[in-house]
């Protein structure tokens, strides 16, 4: 029998395509202005070289985005899990699980466990994102029985306090629009955790905010673990924009008491 291989989807989709759009007409507009008799001279020059070099930069960023999505997260994934101190029967919830990323890796590594990931669905932020291809991918990776996937918002977790004894998120808050919301889904996170839970939090900005704010919320052995010299890198190429980086770190043994905030709206 063929067995179905997992599929994880493309993040960022209409970036992606942005991107190869991009490099298209750029080379149309180099192609134009080498062979075109008009405006012609040093007009011809300028927009041949500013054509090359946004034809070249927007096309191994979408082959870059494109390669990531497709390989390099994937083989990514356990690699950042291990920062976890697992012991095989935790109960694990995956914040912004998308089609199953951490959701499916993290359920391999608790037998005895099991991990529910949460979702708003949006296909912007992923491609293909709905539960019926998370639970495909549960089936896909053999974890099908520890998996369950619910819709709800990062900043208003369906859960009771201490319901988790690990907590994970993938490339999810730095969606939210602004710093007061990812505030309160880091809130929401840590009321879900358990006594001396962990939280382990991906994303590609925004790293120095989550863990000032876990310090604030008593968090200790934080640590933001990231490779200096792609971080400089990446940094670099995408003016800022894209610097991925991971923060962990343990809930206090003694929760601090819960402050309640009004409702937000769902973004």
């Amino acid at each position: 029998m063929r067995h179905q291989q997992p599929s994880y989807g493309i993040d960022a989709p209409g970036l992606v395509r942005t991107f190869f759009v991009t490099s298209a007409v750029a080379l149309i507009v180099v192609l134009a202005a080498r062979y075109s008799p008009w405006p012609g001279g040093v007009v011809s020059l300028a927009l041949s070289v500013l054509g090359w070099v946004a034809f070249v930069y927007a096309l191994c960023m979408g082959c870059y985005m494109l390669y990531g999505s497709l390989v390099v997260k994937v083989r990514s994934r356990h690699q950042l899990l291990g920062l976890v101190p697992w012991s095989g029967s935790e109960e694990v919830l995956d914040v912004g699980c998308g089609r199953g990323l951490l959701l499916t890796a993290a359920a391999s590594r608790i037998p005895f466990g099991h991990a529910v990931g949460i979702d708003l669905w949006l296909e912007k932020d992923q491609s293909g994102n709905r539960a019926e291809a998370t639970l495909a991918n549960a089936r896909a990776e053999g974890v099908a029985e520890r998996v369950e996937v619910q819709t709800g918002d990062a900043r208003q977790l369906p859960f009771a306090d201490d319901s988790f004894d690990v907590v994970v998120s993938h490339w999810v808050v730095h969606n939210l629009s602004n710093r007061r919301n990812r505030a309160q889904a880091l809130d929401e996170m840590a009321r879900v955790l358990k006594p001396s839970g962990w939280l382990l939090l991906a994303d590609i900005e925004n790293h120095a905010e989550y863990v000032a704010h876990l310090n604030d919320l008593g968090f200790v052995d934080i640590r933001h673990v990231v490779s200096w010299f792609w971080d400089k890198v990446r940094g670099f190429v995408t003016f800022g924009t894209f610097r991925p980086g991971t923060v962990i770190g343990q809930a206090p043994a003694e929760q601090a008491p819960r402050v309640d905030r009004p409702p937000q709206a769902r973004i």
